[in-house]
């Protein structure tokens, strides 16, 4: 007997459990409805029960304690309103063409006081008008209809709903804390938003990365065939399926969120999942971690004349995009930088530092070119120079670049990289020049780049 009673009561868990499961081309949300109602969800949605489909209808009744159900009333309230304003403006202009009044007095009475409510009402309809135009569009960002769904038929259980894509997103940014100058903080979020007009409560959620739906079609041999050159190729026109396309997934309050778990890459179980149809980021911050990094300062004089604050550092994690919100101590520094892996290693640029003012000119030579049999070589080269206008000593890293032969009988030579001050560099491949240079506090520094470049002088060449 025991066994009996405690399987029923394992049972009727399982079936009051809610359960949330977002795809990047929809979800499915299982859940026990209080009654018909459903929401204000995609007309396309469909809807399960004890595993057979179960047709959603629009009815008129909405239920008082649903949210958008009340600001649907306030819609329809505001535009009965107006429509009743207007229904009197056209009845007193009815009144005022049909009245026989001879006496002058009197009828400038009438006048006036038809002219007073006249415009009493015209404000009144152009005020309800504005709101609900204002109402509408805020009701249109949370939900895609105003005609309440309802099931076709009463369920006894639970209910799963499947919402078409778009309608309720997924998306990832990461958080970096800089605060150290040796070490970085991350800590992932995750934003869910839901526009689908169903609020969504659900005891257990699962975010999946891959799509709900996929086509998939065998691939049938093709061989590939000899023939006549002069002959025409006639190509056979065959009709094909076109794979179901997945949508796309594309700095608020983070929700707590205690027992978020990392299945693997992008892919996430929740506990306690809210997420009202507002049309409203829901930020949700995972487990952080701690990653020692390099700092340093870094220009690219040719093409950008701006010293950046940089960071670098190899994740312990998988890095799963590269959006991110820049800290320094809980203070936001950026809100909208793009990360990358630079050589090996991950790199986001900070900020801008604006007390290195760098330019860059080209060299002025005496020679720029002589001649050896038909062989041209020309010299060129270019200036770097950089004022620290601060008071304590900068270590910068230019870098900087000098051509790269696309031809076998063109060869590029670095003659020389000079400076004023102390300085290193490297010569990498594809002509990249990187340079370390030291500059005193309030002092200027150049660099000074030398190279040649030797060709075919049949063949000209610019760079």
């Amino acid at each position: 007997m025991k066994r009996v009673i405690l399987a029923t009561v394992v049972t009727a868990a399982a079936l009051c459990a809610s359960t949330f499961e977002l795809y990047r081309d929809g979800a499915v949300y299982t859940y026990k409805p209080s009654g018909s109602f459903v929401g204000f969800v995609p007309k396309n949605s469909g809807a399960e029960c004890r595993q057979e489909t179960v047709s959603l209808t629009a009815r008129p009744e909405c239920p008082t304690g649903v949210r958008l159900c009340g600001e649907r009333e306030k819609i329809e309230h505001l535009a009965l309103d107006a429509a009743e304003a207007l229904q009197q403006m056209r009845y007193i202009d009815l009144l005022m063409k049909q009245a026989k009044i001879t006496e002058a007095k009197k009828l400038l009475d009438l006048s006036g006081a038809a002219a007073a409510r006249y415009a009493e009402l015209e404000k009144r309809k152009k005020t309800d008008d504005r709101e609900v135009k204002w109402r509408k569009e805020a009701f249109f960002k949370q939900a895609p209809s105003m005609e309440p769904l309802h099931l076709s038929k009463k369920c006894d259980g639970n209910v799963k709903l499947t919402i078409p894509g778009r309608y309720i997103t997924f998306d990832m940014l990461y958080e970096a804390d800089v605060a150290e100058t040796d070490a970085v903080t991350i800590t992932p979020h995750i934003g869910l938003t839901n526009r689908s007009g169903i609020d969504i409560t659900a005891q257990n959620a699962a975010l999946y990365y891959r799509p709900m739906h996929t086509n998939l079609r065998p691939i049938r041999f093709d061989p590939w065939i000899i023939r006549d050159k002069n002959r025409p190729r006639i190509r056979a026109l065959q009709k094909t399926v076109m794979p179901m396309a997945a949508d796309g997934m594309p700095a608020p309050e983070s929700a707590s969120y205690e027992e978020v778990q990392t299945q693997k890459a992008r892919n996430y179980r929740i506990k306690g999942l809210k997420l009202p149809s507002n049309g409203e980021r829901v930020d949700i911050a995972l487990r952080k971690w701690r990653n020692s990094a390099e700092r340093s300062e870094v220009v690219y004089p040719y093409r950008d004349r701006r010293v950046f604050r940089v960071v670098r550092f190899k994740p312990k994690r998988e890095i799963e995009t590269n959006r991110w919100r820049i800290r320094s101590d809980g203070t936001l520094i950026a809100s909208n930088v793009s990360g990358a892996y630079i050589d090996g290693r991950y790199t986001l640029f900070l900020s801008v530092d604006e007390d290195l003012v760098v330019n860059r000119e080209k060299m002025i030579l005496k020679e720029k070119e002589s001649f050896f049999g038909g062989t041209v070589r020309k010299k060129d080269g270019y200036i770097v120079r950089v004022v620290n206008q601060s008071g304590e000593a900068k270590e910068l890293s230019i870098i900087e670049r000098i051509p790269v032969a696309v031809r076998s009988d063109i060869t590029v030579k670095l003659l020389s990289v000079t400076s004023n001050r102390p300085m290193k560099y490297r010569l990498h491949e594809r002509g990249k020049l990187a340079v370390d240079l030291t500059i005193p506090p309030r002092s200027d520094a150049e660099v000074r780049v030398l190279f040649e470049v030797s060709f075919d002088k049949d063949k000209p060449i610019v760079f």
